[in-house]
């Protein structure tokens, strides 16, 4: 069975990939005319400026599981065996304002061939990765590298620097400059300032109330969990036309009608981000534990994980999605 994870970006459109959608027109039938047309009028809050930038990352690597995270987020991170050529991932959407934003790379030991992981990075681990900087659907030629990393090699040999190691990291930073401002989790309450065990239990709740919505296939309760979200996707991404919102809420609305099995919320940890203002459920068994979020769905061709990052904005108490 294929596994298929998704990136915040991604939540539930991205399961959409070489599948038939609904139109909008067939999936409103199914759904609160109200909370439709203010998914579909999301594009009018978006600025339009003159200049769209759009930053994206290019990474590849060898013999290693990697995670990277801007501005401490999670953008993409993958454990298993094999090698990955060159991918790219936009992301504006953990890019809050304009002005200096921190990358971090880290490094893990490798699957091997027989399933188990070594217990070190070894002498061919290899990750390279940059952020470059285009205009919005402007041609890759003009792509500017803003931000480059390789990892070095041992003095006057072929080895990774940190062969050996259990874990490896880097910080580096970068500049962008964006026509727009995001409140993000910029003032979102310190959430490794509360009782770790509370904030457990109330993650649970809202994964579980998440599940729910995606087993009962609720188009509307779906909608209004995930608005301010999408708000501040479109204004990132620059979705500032009619048309982009019908294809984003189309996308997902059929999306979520979409027959396939929700799997129970089992075998997780809770972890921090965003210097502890962004908490997600990740999953503790070997073969998921590349999985951003606990949360998973399947059909009869994919696994698949779907990212759901919480915060609390200032002055709630109320866990809400935030990427």
């Amino acid at each position: 069975m294929k596994k298929l994870i998704l990136s915040g970006l991604l939540l539930l459109s991205g399961l959409s990939v070489g599948q038939e959608k609904l139109p909008v027109v067939d999936v409103i039938k199914n759904q609160d005319k109200e909370v439709n047309r203010k998914m579909l009028d999301i594009y009018q809050q978006v600025k339009i400026a003159d200049d769209h930038p759009r930053y994206e990352i290019e990474f590849s690597q060898d013999a290693c599981g990697y995670e990277i995270l801007i501005n401490d987020v999670p953008v993409h991170r993958y454990l298993l065996s094999g090698s990955v050529n060159e991918q790219r991932i936009p992301v504006n959407d953990h890019i809050l304002l304009s002005g200096k934003q921190e990358i971090t790379i880290r490094l893990f030991p490798p699957m091997l061939s027989d399933g188990s992981w070594s217990p070190v990075l070894v002498d061919a681990s290899r990750f390279k990765i940059k952020v470059i900087h285009r205009q919005n659907n402007g041609p890759l030629e003009d792509d500017q590298s803003v931000f480059e990393f390789n990892t070095s090699n041992q003095t006057r040999t072929e080895k990774f620097q940190a062969s050996g190691q259990k874990f490896f990291e880097f910080k580096g930073v970068f500049n962008a400059k964006v026509p727009y401002q995001l409140e993000g989790w910029r003032h979102s309450k310190d959430l490794s300032k509360e009782n770790q065990d509370q904030l457990l239990k109330e993650a649970v709740a809202a994964y579980n109330s998440f599940r729910n919505v995606l087993i009962k296939k609720d188009t509307k309760a779906y909608a209004s969990l995930m608005y301010d979200k999408e708000v501040e996707l479109a204004k990132a991404f620059y979705w500032n036309m009619a048309a982009d919102s019908e294809e984003r809420w189309n996308e997902m609305s059929s999306i979520i009608l979409e027959k396939r099995e929700i799997l129970p919320l089992k075998g997780f940890k809770m972890v921090l981000y965003a210097g502890g203002k962004i908490v997600a459920l990740q999953p503790t068994d070997e073969m998921y534990k590349d999985y951003l979020s606990a949360i998973h769905a399947r059909t009869p061709d994919e696994d698949i994980q779907v990212s759901f990052l919480l915060h609390k904005k200032a002055g709630s108490n109320e866990l809400t999605p935030i990427r």
